[in-house]
């Protein structure tokens, strides 16, 4: 069991990354006595916003600005957005404002965290559950000259800011797991981080996205791969290894407010 993080926006969560022994089968139910008080779900209209942020998760809080809904459905599950499988194709292309405040305004993220579970099955009748699969899977290792990023100096919260396409700054991030979401989310599968890296640090990423369909040119971006290792001296390595996916067995666009 491997611990990483979603970093959205201004706030870093913890997730939990389930690569090796059993898992739980059958349907995931959430407890459906913790639930918010009040909830707005609003479809985003086109342009749509790039980087799928800011979220809040704080004070009794869940606000995702531009929120997707298989990133939802990974946040409230504790995995990557690259461990939930399934589901109908508009809940990676059509985004929702969210803004759900819990009764307790103290409520911590783990309660927010089942809040949105329960959120998730009342409006969008998520059922899911939860497999062993055997997958790819990276792992994020130091390169061979070393790390290239460069130590914050304290003072700001951690933020992760999309300026462009293929374009990334990470401010003041207090751990690499923003990082290891961002890839996982851009390799569309689990990545480890065994950098062993401890810290806080400043960094940008420029790349091409693994998915864009053009043609490189002469002036491309560097492809993810080559990005990871010239820019920040880190690595990635691919390989198998049994991974707890999250299925989505039914899933409906949400009820209105």
């Amino acid at each position: 069991m491997i611990r990483t993080a979603a970093v959205v926006g201004v706030v870093t969560t913890v997730m939990i990354l389930h690569v090796r022994g059993q898992s739980s089968q059958g349907t995931v139910t959430p407890k459906a006595s913790l639930a918010f008080e009040v909830a707005s779900i609003k479809p985003i209209r086109p342009p749509i916003p790039s980087g799928g942020g800011p979220w809040i998760v704080t004070h009794g809080r869940f606000r995702a600005e531009t929120g997707f809904v298989r990133g939802m459905v990974a946040w409230a599950h504790n995995v990557l957005a690259a461990q939930v499988k399934g589901g109908p194709d508009w809940i990676d292309r059509e985004p929702y404002f969210v803004d759900a405040r819990a009764e307790d305004s103290e409520a911590e993220p783990d309660q927010i965290r089942l809040m949105l579970l329960t959120l998730l099955a009342d409006r969008f009748k998520l059922v899911v559950h939860r497999e062993t699969q055997q997958g790819q899977v990276y792992k994020l290792v130091v390169g061979k000259s070393g790390s290239k990023l460069q130590d914050a100096k304290g003072g700001i919260k951690n933020y992760i800011n999309w300026t462009g396409p293929g374009q990334v700054t990470f401010t003041e991030n207090s751990t690499l797991l923003g990082l290891i979401n961002v890839l996982s989310s851009l390799l569309g599968s689990p990545v480890l981080d065994e950098t062993v890296i401890r810290g806080s640090y400043n960094f940008s990423l420029e790349f091409t996205n693994p998915r864009d369909p053009r043609p490189r040119q002469a002036d491309s971006l560097p492809d993810l791969f080559t990005a990871v290792q010239e820019q920040l001296g880190l690595q990635l390595q691919a390989t198998k290894a049994p991974v707890e996916m999250v299925v989505i067995d039914h899933m409906e666009r949400p009820s209105s407010n």
